[in-house]
């Protein structure tokens, strides 16, 4: 075994699996992903623990120890009993390491609590409110509360599952009380086990965050938590007064709760990426606030590292700063032998066929490396699209440590949809949705039990309606012939659709039947979802019976009245708040307000002069993107083939299911494993279904405008790359699309790669919130994470062995293998395309989406072929959702081209036109 290399930061012998009694191969069910939960230096080694994705009673995941001479393999401890664990605790009145259910004493000797005496998931340890020199909280993901002795190791289960939610994250103690966190909102369990709280009543309550006094709990807010912690970190809490911190979001933006001499206070931050936004959770493990050196703390969170200030409190809340954005999923961080080090949650197979076992590694480096990843850049606000109150303060949102910056203000209701809707009370996100449907009341049940039908429901109105109803395909359940079709189809989940029905029901009670319908055996159907509608337009009042739950639609403000936006400024982040200025948006419309370049502040907040339906969102960017030196970022890649390259070793590539190697395909005739242990290509045979199961299809089509994909009933527009990223390349098409960290897809398309977040496992990709990492000239034939590395196929011939670069000359076989966060230094994200190029162009009519998030120096061109003046209104999604409104009317002479350079600060995420006439027309983008 090879243990010598070390590339962009990464030692391949340290990669972990899920499988350990196969030699290497992974033929057993329930361990589908591997990642690192925890790091933490201990007894002078670091310490690990990896994790499976749902095994409280434990599964083959390891405790790891690494030597500070990291040429040495790493030991694979004994007493691993496996699981899914992220919960690390140092307890200083014993001097151990509480890890997963294992307890590392200062010499390094192992302890474990049995998975069959504590069987849970946990996901976090804290200290104990009584007795906290013998006793810990050991919190499982499912909810649970487990004390536990951690000299005699004895256990009791407090609480089975004391307040709502699913995926169970934090856990910390101090100012006399336990607080905890959970980032899911899916299958509750048993609702008569909670004792505060209840199923959720809107679609914003997702998770919680709760604590416990040591008599009574409290719900502190509805929302997706994960870390909770505070000054005293990594020892789980505080018998004193110190602050708690702790981090969530919602469809806005990213939250972070400050509790502080009793009181709780909220504070809003941007969102760089949204991986992590799922309403289940499951893509947004254990993001950190710790200390990576002395007096350094650190925060991850949704795509950002940022600078996270150990003295944050309500009278000190200057220092949180954004570092830079990343690809890498990151579960657990630490400081160790002067090196931070990165815990990673890698390959998943989960949903993912394209790899055949799941691995995950760690990376090496410094705090300075950081900055050469991703830009500091970051989206959200307070409002969007909500119910305002005048004159009443939103919460602080962070300004600091941004470039550029432009708040959209808009008031009303602009969006036709969210992507936050739910097909269910309680699961399965809806991915389209007609917009007729998405502006009606919503009417449902929560999904239960799917080995059983699904229940039936009813509600009173107060008028006659219209009732559409979305019916599950599956199975294809039988309704009433009072019911009429329609022409109108709803997607949702992992790849489901509805038909969907209409029926006119008088005032009064209305009946929904239950779907006892099964799509396979013992696996039953979705409830019905009802949309109901008035004729008249006039208020609808709605009373769910029967366990439903109701989604009001939010009420159009329809006045011309201006709302007065006031902005103040805390520029020193000691609560001190001054005016800064007032911004009018006309009722109903839209103004893009960019802060000025010089404009210095901690925090930013805002309040309207009347009631209102406001929307303020910021993009935040940076003036920089991957900083360092562009030598050294070109020759890093120097040894992959040109898009117009003849000479090019291409490939399919494949983390193998029956061993540790990589396989790489070159051609139905030829194909090779490279090897875990010499990192040397040997020849092997064919395989037939592999080579099916890598076949590449193309992902999306080109025409004279732009990149056009197909996505969830939606056809979006991309920014072009070079000529020869239109056809295949000599040895097909290229891939296009693939999961590389685990749960997330990266995305390379003509000429750029993005990141795109996944909703649901095996589902495609949420394409209208991709990011573009880079833009290249590269022929790059396939990509995918091995070993902890990004490995790329297609370079060239002559490329050299150079430290990223492996050949064999003699088989004629070669690879590319970096850090995931290596793409960002490929290529400033670059590109021209547009909606439009000289096309047919309806009066009305909105273009296909163009995206723009991500991009820098931004131009516009505008023209058209009629005789008369045509106005084209370009519009700009500002959220990514579908909140589109009106940038610009550009009124076009017939023979002009209208040129528009962007302002530097602008941003938006999608952008198209709209034209007042029909016609042929032009609009272009060039990004720089």
């Amino acid at each position: 075994m090879r243990t010598d290399l070390k590339i962009s930061g990464i030692y391949p012998h340290l990669t972990t699996y899920g499988i350990y009694s196969q030699n290497g191969g992974h033929y057993k069910t329930g361990h589908n992903e591997c990642g690192i939960g925890a790091v933490v230096p201990w007894a002078g080694k670091l310490w690990m623990v990896n994790y499976a994705p749902h095994q409280p009673r434990g599964s083959e995941h390891k405790l790891f120890s690494i030597d500070p001479d990291l040429s040495q393999p790493m030991t694979i401890h004994p007493e691993s009993v496996g699981g899914t664990p992220a919960g690390r605790m140092i307890h200083p009145e014993s001097n151990q390491l509480l890890i997963a259910h294992y307890l590392i004493d200062a010499k390094g000797n192992v302890r474990v609590i049995s998975p069959d005496d504590m069987p849970m998931r946990v996901t976090a340890i804290a200290r104990h409110l009584v007795d906290p020199v013998n006793l810990v909280y050991y919190i499982d993901m499912e909810g649970a509360i487990w004390e536990a002795n951690v000299h005699t190791l004895e256990t009791k289960r407090l609480f089975k599952k004391p307040v709502p939610g699913w995926h169970g994250k934090g856990g910390y103690t101090s100012q006399g009380r336990l607080v905890v966190s959970n980032n899911g909102e899916l299958h509750v369990g048993d609702y008569s086990d909670v004792l505060v709280g209840g199923t959720a009543t809107d679609e914003e309550q997702r998770g919680v965050l709760a604590e416990y006094d040591g008599r009574d709990w409290r719900i502190i807010e509805r929302r997706q938590y994960t870390e909770v912690t505070g000054p005293k970190g990594i020892t789980g809490g505080s018998d004193g007064d110190d602050p708690i911190w702790a981090i969530g979001w919602d469809r806005r933006s990213l939250r972070l709760k400050l509790l502080d001499n009793g009181t709780w206070s909220t504070f809003l931050l941007p969102k760089a990426a949204y991986c992590n936004d799922a309403s289940h959770g499951w893509y947004t493990e254990w993001p950190r606030i710790r200390e990576i050196t002395d007096g350094r703390w650190m925060m991850d969170m949704h795509g950002m590292f940022f600078d996270f200030p150990k003295t944050f409190s309500a009278k000190d809340n200057a220092g949180i700063r954004p570092i830079a954005s990343h690809l890498r999923y990151v579960p657990d961080f630490c400081n160790w032998n002067g090196q931070l080090v990165l815990a990673t949650d890698e390959t998943s197979i989960q949903g993912n066929d394209l790899a055949g076992q799941p691995q995950s590694n760690l990376w090496f480096g410094s705090y300075d490396d950081l900055k050469s990843w991703g830009p500091a850049s970051g989206y959200g606000g307070p409002w969007v699209e909500d119910s305002v109150r005048a004159e009443t303060w939103s919460d602080p949102f962070l300004v600091d440590g941004f470039d550029r910056r432009v708040i959209h203000f808009a008031v009303g209701k602009k969006s036709d949809q969210r992507s936050d809707l739910l097909r269910a009370s309680d699961q399965q996100p809806i991915h389209s949705i007609p917009p007729q449907l998405a502006r009606l009341h919503r009417v449902t049940v929560v999904r239960g039990d799917w080995h059983r039908p699904a229940p039936g429901y009813s509600f009173e109105v107060d008028q006659p309606v219209t009732v559409f109803l979305a019916v599950d395909k599956r199975g294809g359940p039988e309704l009433d012939d009072k019911w009429e079709a329609t022409d109108l189809e709803i997607t949702w989940g992992k790849n489901h659709a509805d038909n969907v029905y209409s029926r006119e029901f008088a005032a009064g009670v209305v009946t929904i039947p239950g779907n006892a319908t099964e799509h396979t055996p013992g696996a039953f159907g979705m409830p019905h979802t009802a949309f109901v509608d008035t004729a008249t337009g006039s208020p609808l009042n709605i009373v769910p019976r029967d366990n439903a739950s109701i989604a009001a639609p939010e009420v159009v403000a329809t006045d011309a009245t201006p709302v007065t936006f006031t902005i103040e400024v805390d520029r020193q982040g000691d609560g001190r708040w001054t005016s800064m200025q007032t911004v009018a948006v006309p009722g109903g419309g839209y103004v893009a307000d960019e802060l000025p370049e010089d404009f210095q502040a901690v925090w930013l907040r805002l309040k309207t002069d009347r009631d209102c339906i406001a929307t303020a969102f910021l993009h935040q960017t940076t003036a920089s993107y991957a900083d360092g030196d562009a030598k050294q970022n070109r020759d890093l890649f120097a040894g992959l083939a040109e898009v117009g390259d003849s000479d090019v070793v291409g490939g399919l590539v494949y983390a193998a299911k029956r061993n540790r190697n990589l396989r790489v395909v070159t051609s139905p005739e030829k194909a090779y494993e490279f090897t875990k242990a010499q990192f040397e290509f040997e020849s092997v045979q064919p395989e037939s279904e592999l080579t099916e199961r890598l076949q590449v299809e193309p992902e999306f089509t080109v025409d004279r405008a732009s990149v056009v994909l197909k996505s969830g009933g939606f056809t979006l527009r991309l920014p072009k790359g070079e000529s020869g990223f239109d056809q295949p390349f000599a040895s097909g098409w290229p891939r296009a699309s693939r999961e590389v960290e685990s749960e997330r897809h990266l995305a390379n398309i003509h000429g750029t790669f993005y990141e795109v977040p996944l909703i649901t496992n095996g589902s495609p990709p949420a394409f209208h919130l991709m990011r573009p990492i880079s833009s290249h000239s590269k022929q790059i034939t396939d990509f995918c994470s091995w070993n902890g590395l990004l490995v790329l196929a297609g370079i060239r011939k002559s490329a050299k062995n150079d430290g990223h670069i492996f050949t064999d000359t003699d088989k004629q076989v070669g690879l590319w293998f970096g850090g995931i966060d290596d793409l960002w230094k490929l290529g400033k994200p670059i590109g021209r395309g547009g909606p439009w190029l000289d096309s047919d162009v309806q009066a009305d009519v909105p273009s296909d989406p163009y995206l723009m998030r991500g991009y820098d120096q931004k131009s516009l061109e505008i023209s058209h072929r009629s005789s008369e003046p045509v106005t084209i209104t370009v519009q700009v999604d500002i959220d990514g959702n579908g909140l589109w409104v009106d940038y610009w009317e550009f009124k076009v002479a017939p023979g002009q081209t209208v040129q528009h350079a962007f302002p530097t600060a602008f941003s938006a995420c999608w952008v198209r036109g709209v034209s007042d006439h029909d016609t042929t027309a032009t609009m272009m983008l060039d990004y720089k």
